[in-house]
C-alpha cells in the first residue's frame, strides 16, 4: 500500500444546518484549525490518513455537499465536485469489507460494462465511475497513452486518490499521475 491519502476540509461558518453538523464530525479530525475571523470565519479539518478516518470523512463530506462554500483538498488538488468524490469515497469503504477490494472494484466495472458500457469490448476501467467515460479511448489516440487518459479520466471522477485504482505516483511527461 501506498503512502497515506491526505484529505483537508475547508468549512466555512454559515446558518446552514449543515454547518452545524459538518462542525459535529469535523471536531473528530486528528487536527482541526480555525481561521479567519467574524463572517470569514472557516473550520480546516485535516486528515493525514484517509483511510484510517473514513467513518468521520465520509459523513462530513456528505454534509459539505450541502455546504455552499466548502472546499476539499486530496494530497494537495482541489476536490472540483464534492458529490461525485462523496461517491466515491462510500465506494472505497466499502471495498475494504471485502476480503480483495480490487475484485470489488472491477466486478462494480463489470457491472456497468454489461449494462450499457463500452459496446465493442471489455471495460478498459478497472473502476465503475470511469467505466462509462472511457468509450472512444484508444492506445496512441491524440498521441497519448492509454493509461494518461485513463488518470485524467480519473481526476474528473474524483476517484484518482483510490489507492484501489492502481494510480502511481510516478508522474508522465505532462505531471499527469500514470497508472500502474
Amino acid at each position: 500500500m501506498g503512502p497515506p491519502i491526505r484529505v483537508c476540509v475547508v468549512i466555512p461558518e454559515s446558518e446552514a444546518e449543515a454547518f452545524s453538523h459538518a462542525l459535529v464530525l469535523a471536531r473528530k479530525a486528528p487536527i482541526l484549525e480555525t481561521k479567519g475571523g467574524g463572517k470569514g470565519k472557516t473550520q480546516i479539518a485535516i486528515f493525514p490518513d484517509l483511510t484510517a478516518s473514513l467513518a468521520v470523512v465520509v459523513p462530513l463530506i456528505g454534509e459539505l455537499t450541502n455546504l455552499p462554500g466548502a472546499r476539499v483538498t486530496v494530497d494537495e488538488r482541489q476536490v472540483s465536485s464534492l458529490t461525485r468524490f462523496w461517491t466515491a469515497l462510500i465506494c472505497y469503504q466499502e471495498s475494504l469489507a471485502e476480503p480483495n477490494p480490487h475484485e470489488h472494484c472491477l466486478r462494480f466495472s463489470a457491472r456497468l460494462n454489461q449494462f450499457g458500457g463500452c459496446p465493442d469490448q471489455a471495460c478498459l476501467s478497472p473502476c465503475q465511475f470511469i467505466c462509462t467515460r472511457c468509450i472512444g479511448l484508444a492506445t496512441g489516440k491524440g498521441g497519448r497513452s492509454l493509461e494518461a487518459q485513463l488518470a485524467d479520466l480519473a481526476r474528473q471522477a474524483e476517484v484518482d486518490w483510490c489507492p484501489n485504482l492502481g494510480l502511481s505516483d510516478r508522474n508522465d511527461a505532462s505531471g499527469s499521475r500514470r497508472l500502474s
